[in-house]
């Protein structure tokens, strides 16, 4: 994680986003693979074959290199919830940022299709009293793990500010 954390703040749970994200990437790398195999191995030995072996193996690179920036990418598109805020962090070169205070959250819930449950993966949906009003992240690993998370968090916030406030209501 990138963003600095705050004096007293600790981190509770951070997730990513689900390997299923880069599935599309995978393929083009297996396709790529397949290139390379059918120009080496299938191909009749040749002249012209010298410049298909070349070919097969630049789009196999290419392939190779996309894969890993996907991959990087979706290592680098996270969640933490930490006791004090949410933070939606991703970019590779650009670091974006979204943060959600505890105290603004009003409302958190979780979806997980039949797919979701079984590979664990699924939407994840925080309302809060900012003007955007709710955040829908997608394809994250432990939904329910988040959600639950988060709203432990924001309850033991409430009952440490339930605690502190007759303290203060009595020194005004």
């Amino acid at each position: 994680m990138r963003t600095k954390l705050r004096d007293h703040e600790t981190i509770l749970f951070n997730t990513r986003t689900h390997w299923l994200t880069v599935w599309k990437a995978f393929l083009i790398l297996l396709l790529a693979v397949g290139f390379v195999v059918l120009a080496f191995f299938v191909a009749e030995p040749g002249p012209g074959n010298k410049t298909l072996r070349t070919a097969s193996l630049i789009v196999l690179a290419l392939a190779a290199l996309y894969f890993a920036y996907r991959e990087w990418y979706r290592r680098r598109d996270i969640w933490v919830v930490t006791n004090l805020r949410v933070i939606d962090e991703e970019g590779i070169f650009t670091l974006e940022s979204k943060e959600s205070p505890m105290e603004k959250i009003n409302n958190i819930s979780y979806r997980q299709t039949i797919l979701g449950r079984i590979l664990n993966f699924g939407e994840v949906e925080i309302q809060t009293a900012a003007m955007d009003g709710a955040t829908l992240y997608t394809m994250i690993t432990n939904p329910k793990k988040l959600e639950v998370t988060i709203a432990k968090a924001r309850e033991k916030l409430a009952r440490e500010m339930m605690r502190a406030a007759p303290g203060t209501v009595g020194q005004a």
